[in-house]
């Protein structure tokens, strides 16, 4: 893997935050919605901030650029080719359900994943999450609160001021927006409610709503919602679309799939969410330069021997915040069983890849691992999020980091 750039020790380092631990958490819970700082026996919350060169942060903003254009060019072309679908890893229904998708101008955010790595000095991509990324309050109200407390430093671009005014281009202020997602869970209405809260700031109507409260009507979203009855101008999802599938066949859920209302992310970001995706380049004769720099080698698990090589790792082609994550002596026994048999069981929703070498960061004695997320909007940088690890995989016990820019330069 050739990687773009190399890492210098003051392109990216952690800095403690000049406020008390306790304090600085309740106004992480209550003023950057991070309603669940804890998970199992570890806080979520850091008392750090991650300092990025000016260099280092317009570097990423122009990767993540080449990449925005690289992947929506990659999702026009598979639109063309159902045929692929099943090499992707998608099941029978949003594989059907996609052949009425319109390809449509809906409003487009993506995260890309980044890490600092050993060899070859530099920055590796892990994947991108194209379909309904997670981190917006994150990458706009939490560094905002840590730049108060880091001496020559100061935050990047704010995601939601971007996804806002991507919004308001296409439907105006006044606008009835649907923000859907799984209400049940705690974790994914604080993404929600931190949108809807930006959104009717700058004067749109907004509506939270499970997935099942929307109807189509000639693809035209409806809420049919009780207390919130009616037609919606756009929809902001956070539910991903491998999941409608899951919804009651009486929720219509294939009216995802072939709307016209204004949806962020359109459904078929689910084309390009697929880790599976390297492995139909080659046929889609598609130009990847960017992504074939920074990703890993990436093969289908049969034809490498990752059982026995601790090089290489397997993952769920739709897997998220680390979930299944596995390769040989860097999970627990039963992990490793769990892994071997979902992969020989549904090979086609598995995807392996080389590992990279971490390049871990400093913090009071030990060490970090660093995943900088870089957030683009219709295609342009808007804001960073980052996580901390104590292990190389970034998972739900990660913490969450404020990701500011140094006022200095670094020496190049």
């Amino acid at each position: 893997m050739t990687v773009h750039a190399p890492v210098l020790s003051t392109d990216v380092r952690l800095v403690p935050l000049a406020v008390e631990y306790a304090a600085w958490r309740r106004r992480v819970i209550f003023h950057a919605y991070k309603w669940d700082p804890q998970v199992d026996d570890v806080s979520t919350i850091c008392d750090h901030a991650c300092i990025l060169s000016r260099w280092a942060a317009a570097h990423l903003e122009r990767l993540a650029e080449a990449l925005a254009a690289e992947t929506m060019a990659l999702e026009g072309a598979l639109l063309e080719r159902p045929d692929l679908y099943a090499s992707l890893g998608l099941g029978r229904k949003v594989a059907a359900a996609l052949r009425q998708a319109p390809s449509g101008n809906g409003v487009r955010v993506m995260r890309f994943d980044f890490h600092p790595v050993e060899e070859p000095v530099g920055w590796a991509l892990s994947e991108v999450n194209s379909d309904v990324p997670g981190g917006f309050a994150e990458a706009s109200a939490l560094p905002r609160l840590a730049a108060a407390h880091v001496a020559d430093a100061r935050p990047g671009a704010d995601t939601g001021n971007a996804l806002v005014a991507a919004i308001s281009r296409r439907l105006g202020a006044g606008a009835r927006l649907g923000f859907v997602h799984a209400t049940a869970y705690a974790d994914d209405r604080q993404v929600m409610q931190f949108l809807a809260d930006r959104f009717r700031a700058a004067g749109f109507e907004c509506t939270l709503m499970a997935p099942d409260h929307l109807r189509w009507r000639d693809g035209q979203a409806v809420s049919v919602a009780q207390a919130n009855p009616g037609p919606i101008d756009g929809v902001v999802r956070f539910f991903p679309a491998d999941w409608l599938p899951m919804l009651p066949a009486s929720s219509g859920w294939p009216g995802y799939f072939s709307a016209h209302t204004l949806a962020c992310n359109p459904v078929h970001a689910v084309l390009s969410q697929s880790k599976r995706n390297p492995l139909v380049w080659d046929t889609l004769g598609v130009a990847m330069p960017t992504w074939r720099t920074c990703l890993p080698p990436t093969r289908d698990p049969r034809t490498v021997p990752w059982q026995s090589d601790e090089r290489w790792l397997v993952k769920p082609a739709f897997g998220r915040v680390g979930e299944g994550l596995a390769w040989r002596g860097g999970v627990t026994a039963k992990a490793w069983r769990m892994a071997r048999w979902n992969v020989r069981l549904n090979p086609r929703g598995w995807v392996a890849q080389q590992r990279f070498a971490s390049r871990p960061l400093a913090l009071n004695g030990t060490q970090r691992h660093l995943c900088i997320g870089v957030f683009t909007v219709d295609g342009k940088a808007a804001g960073f999020y980052g996580r901390l690890s104590t292990t190389t995989t970034i998972d739900k016990h990660a913490q969450d980091v404020a990701i500011l820019i140094g006022e200095e330069t670094a020496c190049r």
